[in-house]
């Protein structure tokens, strides 16, 4: 049985480093990419803003590191 821990501890760390390779390559994309520059608009034609949701795919990566950090 301790052999089989450890291998699934051993198998939860390889996951662990490939995500967070997935998580910095993002990351490394998302500030790589120039802020694109908000068009110029009159205040009195100004409307609120509607809120986009944001990607969750860096997101969802760091719940699975949390996921499998709290697992081992």
């Amino acid at each position: 049985m301790a052999s089989a821990k450890k291998q699934t501890k051993q198998d939860l760390e390889n996951k662990i480093a490939e995500l967070e390779a997935k998580l910095n390559q993002l990351s490394t994309q998302l500030e790589a990419k120039p802020a694109p520059k908000p068009a110029e608009t009159k205040p009195a034609e100004a409307k609120p803003a509607e809120a986009k949701p944001a990607e969750t795919k860096p997101v969802q990566l760091t719940k699975d590191l949390d996921h499998l950090v709290a697992s081992i």
